[in-house]
């Protein structure tokens, strides 16, 4: 698929149903972050990706998924670029908790020490299951 073809946009109420599907698909869910946090990736009328940004004590990249016949074709990279590039001015970083730190190397996020979880996100310091977590914890400056 060639991405010319493929538009990010802010996400509406039309595409909650597209959106639950994709992110089941990875078993994630919506759970605490409304529709107008998202965007899509979008070909004709079929939704590739989404991705939100959630803003707890620091500004979090959320839910990303591209449909699994649609990876390794730069979709998730134009998520990531579609926040960086519309980031408020005083957006300094971006962090985003993952399973999947090889992805977002690529794309220019830095692995962050497990131990600074505790100090971004309330819920990390918590978690009875904090020694055995495998998210990776990243940061990329905008």
């Amino acid at each position: 698929m060639n991405n010319k073809l493929i538009i990010i946009r802010k996400a509406g109420e039309c595409d909650i149903e597209s959106i639950q599907k994709l992110l089941s698909t990875y078993f994630l869910d919506m759970d605490g972050v409304g529709i107008n946090n998202f965007i899509v990736a979008e070909s004709g009328s079929m939704v590739l990706g989404c991705a939100a940004t959630v803003e707890n004590k620091y500004p979090e990249l959320h839910s990303i998924a591209v449909h699994p016949n649609h990876r390794s074709k730069g979709i998730g990279s134009m998520l990531v670029r579609y926040f960086v590039e519309n980031a408020p001015y005083n957006l300094e970083y971006l962090y985003v908790r993952t399973t999947a730190p090889y992805f977002f190397e690529k794309v220019g996020f830095l692995k962050l020490q497990d131990c600074e979880k505790l100090n971004l996100w309330d819920d990390c310091a918590k978690c009875d299951r904090f020694e055995r977590c495998r998210q990776s914890a990243m940061r990329l400056r905008i």
